[in-house]
């Protein structure tokens, strides 16, 4: 029988073949999902033998590599902002480039003088970005909501995961129908914004196994961050922030939709590749406050 470091070896050759941007990462996602391990541990079955049962299994995955399925389903995990989160078929998976716009809330976040800091993560997934504030500032109490219920359930598994399941609640609801009154310093969110005619457009790795509904957003793909600036206003405190992903070509739409709305655009956040990614939006404090320059 190969060794679990043989079987790493073949896996990495073969998706190097097939032209995988990141063929030792891969293979050791799948040999972490076979041992059932943390992927950070699989070397330390480096010179154990791998059994038939698990060789068959890790070629059935391999096969539905081939086929397109996204590692992340795969796996049944991804790492998201140093931390290591579970996913499933049916959630959206996190993006890289989200990031570096949670990173900048966490520090924002850290910064406030509040004992106890109110946070919402609308549209919350598998909780990525909600959980990741929450590790990170321990003071933060989180609301996360999804209309999917194996996004609730999924948000709920990692909070657990991740320790932090007693400061987080999670809803199932369509943005913010669910809620009980409650205002929160910060609402963070990363909608839907892909546009109608865009679909055909995106990778089939994409179509045809993520959920639809948590990516498109109509014929601007502007539908979902209208309503959540529209209806989360009225939950967000006085001088709160919206920290809102969208797509770059979007900005200029998101600073005239804030501008109707009486909320102020403060600035944009870049992603790793330096394109305009996130936007921060401040609730003002009063209807006749002057916008911030």
């Amino acid at each position: 029988m190969p060794s679990v470091k043989e079987v790493w070896q073949g896996l990495v050759k073969d998706l190097k073949e097939h032209s995988f941007s990141s063929p030792a990462r891969e293979a050791r996602l799948l040999l972490a999902s076979i041992l059932e391990v943390e992927p950070s541990r699989v070397y330390l079955f480096w010179d154990e033998e791998l059994p038939p049962p698990k060789l068959t299994h890790l070629h059935d995955i391999f096969k539905k590599r081939l086929q397109g399925v996204p590692i992340q389903y795969l796996a049944g995990e991804w790492e998201f902002f140093s931390l290591p989160f579970r996913l499933r078929k049916g959630v959206f998976i996190p993006r890289l480039d989200t990031e570096s716009w949670v990173e900048e809330a966490i520090v924002y976040l850290r910064s406030l003088p509040e004992e106890k800091i109110m946070v919402c993560d609308m549209g919350c997934g598998s909780g990525v970005i909600g959980i990741s504030c929450a590790f990170w500032v321990e003071n933060l109490y989180l609301y996360g909501a999804d209309i999917s219920p194996k996004a609730v359930e999924l948000s709920k598994e990692n909070a657990h995961l991740l320790g932090v399941e007693k400061r987080s609640v999670f809803l199932l609801s369509d943005l913010f129908s669910a809620f009980p009154p409650v205002k929160f310093d910060v609402i963070l969110s990363n909608p839907p914004y892909v546009r109608e005619e865009d679909w055909d457009s995106l990778s089939p790795e994409i179509r045809l196994y993520e959920p639809r509904e948590a990516l498109l957003a109509g014929e601007e793909g502007l539908d979902m961050i209208e309503r959540v600036l529209k209806e989360g206003e009225s939950f967000l405190k006085e001088g709160g922030l919206f920290f809102l992903e969208h797509d770059p070509e979007q900005k200029e739409a998101i600073q005239k939709l804030a501008d109707t709305l009486f909320l102020e655009y403060l600035r944009s956040i870049p992603d790793l590749s330096g394109r305009e990614r996130a936007s921060v939006i401040r609730k003002r404090r009063s209807k006749n406050e002057t916008a911030y320059r």
